[in-house]
């Protein structure tokens, strides 16, 4: 994994580099145009803001409560690679931007 000095973050360039970065669990992590497109295929995102807004709203706040454990029961029947899963899991964490031809991950909790 190397750093990226422009945007003072680390960059994942294959699926190890990301799940090292996610368990370290870096501020901002940036996955290169290279590992982008394997990235997006393979991965689930997190809801954005205004879909997690909605989905808490349409439920009257006991949405999060729910969802965490069916999202571990539906990753523990996943045949993703366990490395796929743990990086799924992980990566609820944090926050999905475009940046130029890359992605930025950073985490939520930066936002507050």
């Amino acid at each position: 994994m190397e750093t990226d000095k422009q945007y003072n973050c680390f960059v994942a360039n294959n699926a190890e580099e990301l799940l090292s970065a996610l368990e370290k669990k870096e501020s901002f992590i940036l996955i290169s145009k290279h590992f982008k497109s394997d990235f997006l295929e393979n991965t689930q995102l997190p809801m954005t803001e205004k879909e997690e807004m909605g989905f808490e709203l349409g439920f009257r706040g006991i949405a999060n409560m729910l969802a965490t454990p069916i999202f571990h029961l539906i990753n523990w029947i996943s045949k993703d690679s366990n490395q796929q899963k743990r990086i799924d899991s992980k990566i609820r964490k944090y926050t999905v931007k475009k940046q130029d031809e890359d992605l930025l991950l950073y985490l939520r909790q930066l936002d507050y």
